[in-house]
């Protein structure tokens, strides 16, 4: 390859190579973008391929698909004040749609370990017939509800999903049914089936015309739901909720395997290394050493 890149096609190709160095690629990324915007103003270019949106999404999309680690390490959230505020809130047919939306999307977070953009992604599907883009949306065709209870779910154009097959996850019920999350998107889904637009979107806008929500909805959602369950005040953001789901599964005694696959994390070591902050139990020392 000729240097710099003499297109955008070239840019791209040599972008992805940076990013394939790097198991933290935001930074490295960020440095190459600037170095070539510089050399090509000093070469008075015409046109600037970093400039261009195209790569700007490239950009993008590489640090979120190619990055290993989290930027920021996320806090661990006590459960227990969301499972209160949901048992003194109505029944799911009884609840307003507001008050619904943000029950199944908080009780979804927990046992799916959702990122805001798993149920509304922010990829983008590039038709090959009609050589036309249209955006991922989280339908109601990537729902089943089956008859054990348990509701099938598959994940589309979202984080990880590079070869963009989809991740396919189990979501269980609870014997609670004020903290069932199958029972909530269940209701959800049907008090709101006279509304859905074309598309079908699962989560939709509070207000005509209905439509998807945003990955930032989804977040100020989440948000909403911690400062309802009065933790406010300690930090916790949206981005809490998949290590809480990941370390509560974990001190629960489920599968790791089975979780890093429920989770959809990309290797089993960063799920390990930076989502789950699981404490030793209390009766660790007293195992170990009155064991027989």
């Amino acid at each position: 390859m000729n240097f710099p890149p003499s297109g955008t096609s070239m840019v791209a190709d040599f972008l992805c190579s940076v990013a394939d160095s790097s198991t933290s690629p935001k930074s490295v990324l960020k440095v190459t973008q600037a170095a070539l915007g510089h050399l090509y103003r000093a070469w008075s270019a015409d046109s600037n391929p970093m400039d261009s949106r195209y790569v700007l999404m490239l950009l993008d999309g590489l640090v979120k698909s190619t990055t290993y680690r989290p930027l920021r390490k996320s806090s661990v959230m006590p459960v227990r004040p969301f499972a209160n505020l949901f048992r003194e809130w109505k029944d799911n047919e009884l609840l307003s749609i507001k008050d619904l939306r943000l029950k199944t999307i908080t009780l979804m977070a927990l046992t799916l370990m959702l990122r805001p953009s798993d149920i509304a992604p922010k990829a983008v599907h590039f038709d090959i017939d009609t050589h036309k883009c249209s955006k991922w949306i989280f339908s109601t065709v990537n729902v089943q509800f089956l008859d054990s209870g348990a509701a099938k779910v598959v994940f589309h154009g979202i984080k990880n999903d590079t070869s963009r097959s989809g991740f396919e996850v189990i979501m269980q019920p609870t014997a609670d049914r004020k903290l069932n999350p199958v029972d909530a998107l269940r209701v959800y889904i049907l008090r709101t089936t006279h509304v859905r637009p074309t598309g079908n979107p699962v989560f939709l806008t509070l207000a005509p015309p209905f439509g998807p929500i945003s990955a930032s909805t989804v977040a100020s959602v989440l948000t909403n739901a911690i400062d309802l369950a009065g933790l406010s005040n300690h930090g916790f953001t949206a981005k809490c909720f998949r290590p809480t789901g990941a370390t509560i599964a974990i001190e629960s005694g489920c599968d790791p395997e089975i979780t890093v696959r429920q989770g959809r994390w990309k290797t089993r070591s960063v799920f390990f290394e930076h989502y789950v902050h699981a404490n030793p139990p209390d009766s660790m020392s007293s195992d170990i050493l009155l064991h027989e």
